[in-house]
């Protein structure tokens, strides 16, 4: 008897037979309710005895997750997905339900970004710094511009003059799955003493510059100082895994060894006067793939879940396997790859807050990736 509950179980999860009742359904109910947002759906199981585990499986690219009676899902593109629950017992009942969700295209950007402001009002400095929500995929830039015109690329904009007048402020998103998204924020500027125009005060003088990575490969960064003409002395300060590198001149062009983020802080003299600096953390989520090379896994850092996209030539088995910080495997997940594109979802959140490095293999192919959980 147990040999034919477990067959049937198989069936279920890895054929896709699911009928209205299985085996003995009598002390199990798979049907569910499911509440769409935008592209995120909660799913809840409509009736749950304990005892028993209730199996997803999402429709996209999502492998089977083992989850509670309440999941929720983030779905990277508008489609229709036939959403699957297995519910088993420990008196040996299997049911089965499905239902179709559709994410429609008008549900909106599949991305999201505010602005943090924080300010200086008696000298006139602003920073801003860029928050973004991602549905899938990895950011590729976030540009700035101030009433209309660009002046930094990179997560923040720090210590930015202004002197009296109205700004508007606004962040652009773009991400690697095609979203964007602007974000502004209006500001007024008023000197709250004399109502006169306030000069920058001699030791905070301010400097910007643009990071933008090479479209080829994602680890390597171009760095330019706004107006470097106006400088006397430009000194670049990278910090790196392996060291730290100082460089000179208005352009520098750096390539990062290792994933994760790392300052990046250029100084410089202003007409024999003041020292200004400025800073901007650079995320590399990836290095280019290859055997032993890097994928990128989004969205990182990440709660619940991580995705992993994995082009293959034939069909074949993925492990991946996935180390803490000390190099210990905590979990390993086996999925069927097929010829093209594979989006991977691999489930997060069981493991404890911290870093982990994810390795994944088919035949003698070895990719790595690196994550935060949160």
């Amino acid at each position: 008897m147990g040999n034919k509950f477990y067959s049937l179980l198989c069936s279920f999860l890895f054929f896709g037979l699911f009928t209205a009742h299985a085996q003995d359904s009598s002390r199990c109910n798979a049907s569910f309710f499911a509440s769409i947002s935008g592209n995120q759906v909660y799913f809840r199981a409509a009736d749950s005895l304990p005892g028993t585990t209730h199996n997803w499986n999402f429709g996209d690219s999502t492998v089977w997750f083992v989850g509670s009676v309440a999941v929720t899902h983030t779905y990277n593109r508008p489609g229709r997905y036939t959403v699957r629950q297995v519910v088993t017992g420990s008196g040996g009942c299997l049911d089965s339900s499905s239902q179709v969700i559709t994410i429609d295209s008008s549900a909106g950007p599949l991305c999201g970004l505010s602005i943090s402001v924080s300010s200086d009002y008696s000298q006139h400095l602003y920073s801003f710094v860029a928050l973004p929500v991602l549905a899938g995929g990895i950011i590729d830039t976030i540009s700035w511009t101030i009433n209309g015109t660009l002046v930094g690329v990179g997560d923040s904009l720090a210590n930015r003059y202004l002197p009296d007048g109205s700004y508007s402020v606004c962040a652009t998103l773009s991400t690697s799955l095609g979203c964007r998204v602007q974000s502004c924020q209006q500001i007024l500027v008023m000197d709250s003493v004399s109502g006169l125009p306030v000069p920058p005060p001699s030791d905070s003088c301010t400097i910007t510059f643009t990071a933008v990575p090479n479209p080829r490969h994602s680890n390597e960064y171009s760095f330019t100082v706004v107006n470097s003409e106006k400088y006397d002395s430009i000194v670049w300060f990278v910090g790196d895994s392996l060291l730290s590198r100082r460089a000179y001149g208005p352009v520098f062009h750096y390539t990062y060894t290792d994933t994760g983020c790392y300052n990046v802080t250029v100084e410089a003299r202003f007409a024999h006067t003041c020292n200004v600096s400025s800073s901007q953390v650079i995320h590399i989520d990836s290095l280019p793939g290859g055997p032993g090379g890097y994928i990128t896994a989004y969205p990182n850092p990440a709660t619940t879940q991580v995705g992993l996209t994995v082009s293959l030539t034939k069909a074949a088995t993925i492990d991946i396997r996935v180390y803490n910080s000390m190099g210990n495997q905590v979990q390993l997940t086996t999925v069927s790859g097929y010829p093209g594109v594979n989006q991977v979802t691999l489930p997060i959140a069981n493991l404890p807050i911290g870093v982990y490095y994810i390795q994944l293999q088919y035949g003698n192919t070895i990719l790595k990736s690196k994550i935060q959980k949160l």
